[in-house]
């Protein structure tokens, strides 16, 4: 396990949050499966945008009911709702459904993701994923888990034979030609090249070792944070398109099990600096 920003926090508060979220979460995810086939029986009918935002919401609302009914002094960040809250050392980053694209075309490779930080650290965090009943849960310094089931990263240490995954950003025209260019030096390097649709699962996968690295620009904490702790429980590493370490603000990712990580970086660094871009 690689614990890279020592924070002293009250454990049992922690574990205390875990709990009730691990609680309330299977439920909530059966209800979203529910409602996926309503969503893909009437995806014609309204705009793409519009349906969009019903999903986001159907799937957002009860989580944030839940936890702020419980929870009312925590601060809580969301997608959809933005900030809620008054400052508090317990702040709350929930993306209740990543992955809303494979969603709404009845694929089932979406995800529940709440983590929660501490004065900003990251400390725990649980990912669901309802279709498959698979819960993803780390608590700092206490390991990464599947299903109750330890997880770590892989021992993959040659891109040639590793699997990586990256993203496209819904905001994407603007940078397409340094998408390409990262997707086709990766590929040159000899990787496998996997795209789920959702970079928390993507993180995820990494953690229990079904890929071994990805990148994604554009990323937002609630995608990122409770990913960010199952990734590191599991001896995985996560930092800026630089190597500067993760934390909540950053917004381009690489993500590894560790053995890969320099060799990315230092790809998408050649990439930049033939395209001049810093």
């Amino acid at each position: 396990m690689i614990h890279s920003i020592p924070a002293e926090f009250p454990l049992d508060e922690v574990q205390k949050r875990m709990q009730f979220l691990l609680g309330v979460l299977p439920a909530i995810g059966e209800n979203i499966v529910e409602y996926q086939k309503e969503v893909v029986a009437n995806r014609n009918a309204l705009p793409f945008k519009e349906i969009l935002a019903n999903v986001d919401e159907h799937a957002e609302r009860p989580i944030l009911h839940a936890l702020t009914g419980s929870f009312p002094d925590d601060r809580f960040s969301s997608e959809l709702a933005g900030d809620q809250g008054e400052d508090s050392d317990f702040h709350w980053w929930i993306d209740a459904l990543d992955g809303s694209r494979n969603y709404i075309h009845g694929n089932p490779l979406y995800c529940i993701s709440v983590g929660l930080t501490f004065r900003e650290h990251p400390v725990a965090g649980v990912v669901y994923v309802p279709t498959f009943k698979e819960t993803y849960r780390a608590i700092f310094g206490d390991g990464s888990f599947k299903n109750d089931h330890p997880i770590e990263a892989s021992g993959t240490a040659s891109l040639d034979t590793a699997l990586v995954a990256s993203g496209l950003p819904y905001q994407r025209r603007g940078i397409i030609t340094e998408l390409i260019g990262d997707m086709s030096a990766i590929l040159s390097a000899g990787a496998g090249l996997r795209k789920t649709g959702s970079a928390v699962l993507d993180l995820c996968w990494i953690a229990e070792g079904r890929f071994d690295g990805m990148w994604e620009r554009n990323v937002h904490p609630w995608d990122t944070c409770a990913a960010s702790v199952i990734l590191r429980e599991a001896g995985g590493r996560l930092s800026d398109f630089q190597g500067r370490i993760y934390d909540v603000s950053t917004g381009d990712v690489v993500a590894s099990n560790g053995l890969l990580h320099n060799d990315i970086l230092n790809i998408l660094k050649q990439v930049r600096e033939v395209d001049g871009i810093n």
